[in-house]
């Protein structure tokens, strides 16, 4: 079996994700549709991306994972079809999406194409402006299931290669002069953790005695939520191995107003302050 998986910012009151499973089922009734998430804020391409890089890669390998967040749709944005490292597919506009799949966070640019060749589409001659989800996306994810399925998977049928594929500006932390990691917060999360640009070795490097600055507080590194008590800050590292400010059982993003730009700072200190 090869799973279709979809992550939209479509939610589901509209019927917009019942139409792409529709058309998936239509095309390759033995493949397997799942939800990653259609709770996506609207046109943000960043929290897709940073969504996508948290579950992509358990997937089993011939997994064709479709995102539409498309800000573009209907411009000259590129549709675009890839093979990402462990035989992970992805299909959706080249907005930026795909980001986290490519290097630096990749060893090497994933096989990608454009998706030109139209005899793919549901109807190439009435394919909306509005809704290649439908029309362009989930048509080319269901005919790359199927190709999986008879063991010859092919990007190339798609149309011509792509060089490389569009990122979204994902700032680099940096060293301050006397000490100190400067960074900023990326993404907020469901539970109000900050998600920051700073790597989990930076914080090893820190020491055990770290303390991070945000918002105007000052917290403790910690390994878990339950080494601090309920209702105070601290920061950690997640499982996608970046630092977050956290506060245990609450939002850090309400109590600290953050959002993704403001600053982060991560300090070594041999006395931990608190918040």
């Amino acid at each position: 079996m090869t799973t279709v998986t979809l992550t939209t910012d479509f939610g589901t009151a509209d019927g917009y994700v019942g139409a792409m499973k529709g058309v998936i089922a239509s095309i390759e009734p033995r493949a397997r549709i799942d939800d990653l998430t259609h709770e996506i804020p609207a046109q943000d391409v960043q929290a897709a991306g940073y969504a996508l890089y948290r579950s992509v890669p358990y997937w089993p390998a011939g997994t064709v994972h479709c995102a539409v967040i498309d800000p573009g749709v209907g411009s000259l944005r590129r549709a675009v079809a890839a093979r990402a490292e462990n035989g992970q597919y992805l299909v959706g506009p080249d907005s930026g999406v795909f980001t986290l799949f490519c290097p630096p966070f990749t060893d090497r640019e994933p096989e990608a194409v454009e998706l030109k060749e139209t005899r793919w589409w549901r109807d190439p001659n009435a394919a909306s402006a509005t809704f290649h989800g439908r029309d362009v996306f989930a048509p080319v994810a269901a005919h790359l299931a199927r190709m999986i399925l008879d063991g010859k998977p092919d990007l190339s049928v798609f149309g011509p290669p792509v060089a490389e594929l569009e990122r979204f500006d994902l700032p680099a932390p940096v060293e301050e002069r006397g000490g100190g990691y400067r960074g900023e917060v990326l993404h907020v999360d469901h539970f109000g953790n900050a998600v920051t640009n700073l790597p989990e070795r930076w914080v090893i490097h820190a020491g055990g005695q770290a303390v991070v600055e945000a918002g105007g507080k000052s917290m403790p590194v910690v390994r878990t939520y339950s080494d601090v008590a309920v209702g105070d800050l601290c920061a950690v590292v997640g499982s996608a191995g970046w630092l977050e400010v956290a506060c245990r059982d609450g939002s850090a993003a309400s109590r600290l107003g953050l959002a993704p730009g403001q600053p982060v700072v991560l300090r070594a200190t041999s006395a931990r302050r608190g918040a």
